[in-house]
């Protein structure tokens, strides 16, 4: 029985990956996507992805336009509304965090195996590490997406990566599942993962997750740094400054949220 329900497990995250991919490639596309178009460009049997595709219309995330194909539907309008008021209820704490460090702060959602950056305040210093609002990384390679996995059970984390290897962004990203549970395991102990070189050469940061009423991320923060400023100092006054940013907006979160329910 428990290999069965291990089968079943894995045929469905490979189903929900697959179909985040046909998202994805709509999402990035100008021109509405057809099954065929879509079925070449994932690599799947054009049957599968006609299937996939009838689930992604009957859910909403995808629209038919005319004869011409598919293309975002309403569902992922309103869950990009959503992301949108989180990013506003959120960004008068990045402001307070930017400000307690000096340093760049970030905001980020997790969206599959990447985080998506959302938000960011650039330090003003001379030599500082730039916002990345607008760009997605591997979770892997970020103390932002550590923390946010490590708020997940471990078995959460092995549905999202049972399935396929982990990226690598720079020659010290963990690609590696045990080592990345081990890690998970180290930021759950302590609260807050770090990042050293890990999503690009020279750049430190220290990651923490905002959780809802249930426990769960919504939101994860980071402090970003050049290498040459990641003292112990440095990461300590992070932490710090990331523990009590995160509580105060884990609260605002269980109330906004709470009253939604």
């Amino acid at each position: 029985m428990a290999s069965r329900n291990g089968e079943r497990g894995s045929a469905g995250s490979q189903t929900l990956d697959r179909g985040l991919q046909l998202l994805e490639l709509v999402a990035r596309s100008a021109e509405p996507v057809s099954v065929a178009g879509a079925a070449a460009a994932v690599g799947l049997d054009r049957r599968i992805t006609h299937r996939l595709v009838m689930t992604l219309v009957a859910r909403g995330y995808l629209h038919r336009e005319g004869n011409h194909g598919y293309r975002l539907g309403p569902t992922c309008l309103s869950l990009a509304s959503a992301i949108s008021d989180l990013r506003a209820l959120a960004h008068p704490f990045l402001e307070d965090l930017a400000k307690r460090t000096e340093e760049t702060a970030h905001l980020v959602v997790l969206s599959g195996r990447e985080v998506v950056f959302i938000d960011g305040i650039e330090s003003l210093k001379a030599l500082r590490v730039g916002n990345r609002t607008g760009r997605l990384l591997p979770a892997n390679a970020t103390s932002v997406g550590k923390a946010w996995l490590a708020a997940l059970t471990p078995e959460r984390v092995d549905e999202l990566y049972g399935t396929s290897p982990l990226v690598a962004v720079t020659d010290r990203t963990i690609v590696d599942l045990d080592a990345l549970r081990a890690e998970l395991d180290d930021v759950r102990r302590r609260g807050y993962a770090t990042s050293r070189g890990e999503s690009e050469d020279g750049v430190g940061s220290v990651g923490m997750a905002a959780l809802d009423p249930h426990g769960e991320p919504r939101l994860a923060m980071s402090v970003a740094m050049p290498l040459s400023r990641f003292t112990e100092a440095a990461d300590a006054d992070a932490v710090a400054a990331l523990r009590s940013v995160a509580r105060v907006l884990s609260e605002r979160l269980s109330l906004q949220l709470g009253s939604d329910l």
